[in-house]
């Protein structure tokens, strides 16, 4: 699984807004696991990941919900996936204590996102192509992969009223100019009404590069948690937004970020694309504002926080970072 270097022993960044006993018990658990599998956690590195908590190293990788959550339709699509897509294999599954973990093999290579600032312009651009390579080995699986998964989940609601509830939501946030609110309404009533028309195949749904693993070329993809069935339009905006979004927000114009932009071109739909990948794009945002709302920090402004950025320039006249597929 993807590896962040434990800045400390204390507390990881990406708890910093858990409670420490919290914290605690479910290193206790994943503790437990790797002993099971001959593995010491003290020896082993945590892991990028916010719903769960990943540890790797000794030849192992512990995965471990935060909450009580059972893994089981995760385990099962694992399972079913084709061997290209490079999933590690996985060692063992359970529940402890209501939470949900599983064990796979560690794999050897790099997270591509901490990999990314030293590749070339060159290497980058392959590697947008591989992780898209290794999707649509997941896409073309469909037929055999969609009852492991369901039509909402991760960013993509159940219904268009969940949707409109988070719109709602960052409406109250954001002081959305009326301009701005009426294109936002737009975005998800076009998505919602486009999506039952078309193909849907098994998105991977968290189309990330922190979950993929790089060896000179992408290796492995990762982390399906979030595997959600519906338009490939769900997968194409997170890969677009990897490559020519940048950690704060920022449009940047990349090689990579032009392979995204083509590889989007040639696979959305041809009369639904458009308001799909945007439609996605929206939705992305809006669960990301609803987590970060959930942590609010009064010491930097609302309109400052990533989500609220990319938000805002996809609700621009021009679509944001999609603006080269909204064209």
């Amino acid at each position: 699984m993807p590896v962040t270097p434990e800045p400390n022993a204390d507390i990881h960044p990406l708890d910093e807004y858990r409670d420490p006993s919290d914290i605690a018990f479910v290193r206790n658990l994943a503790a437990g696991i790797a002993v099971r599998y001959g593995a010491d956690i003290t020896r082993m590195q945590r892991a990028n990941g916010y719903s769960n908590a990943t540890w790797v190293g000794d030849g192992i990788a512990v995965k471990i919900a935060h909450t009580p959550v059972d893994m089981a339709r995760e385990v099962a699509l694992i399972r079913a996936l084709p061997r290209e897509v490079g999933h590690p294999e996985i060692l063992g599954e359970g529940t402890i204590e209501g939470h949900g973990w599983i064990v796979t093999a560690e794999v050897y290579g790099r997270n591509l996102y901490e990999s990314w600032p030293k590749l070339t312009p060159a290497e980058q651009r392959q590697a947008i192509h591989q992780l898209w390579a290794r999707t649509q080995i997941v896409h073309d699986a469909s037929s055999m992969l969609r009852t492991h998964v369901a039509s909402h989940g991760g960013f993509i609601p159940a219904t268009i009223d969940d949707a409109m509830a988070m719109v709602k939501r960052a409406e109250a946030a954001l002081g959305l100019s009326i301009t701005k609110q009426l294109r936002l309404h737009e975005s998800i009533e076009k998505y919602f009404s486009a999506a039952p028309v078309v193909e849907h195949v098994v998105n991977q749904g968290d189309l990330a590069l922190m979950n993929a693993l790089w060896d000179g070329e992408v290796v492995a993809l990762l982390d399906f948690e979030f595997a959600v069935l519906g338009p490939v339009e769900i997968d194409l905006c997170r890969l677009v937004c990897e490559a020519r979004v940048s950690e704060d927000g920022q449009r940047i114009d990349s090689e990579a970020g032009s392979a995204a932009v083509e590889i989007a071109a040639r696979h959305m739909d041809s009369v639904h694309g458009r308001a799909l990948i945007h439609g996605a794009a929206v939705l992305d945002q809006l669960r990301d504002l609803d987590i970060w709302l959930a942590h609010d920090d009064p010491e930097e402004p609302v309109e400052n926080w990533r989500p609220c950025r990319l938000l805002a320039d996809l609700l621009d006249s021009e679509g944001g970072y999609l603006a080269p597929l909204l064209r």
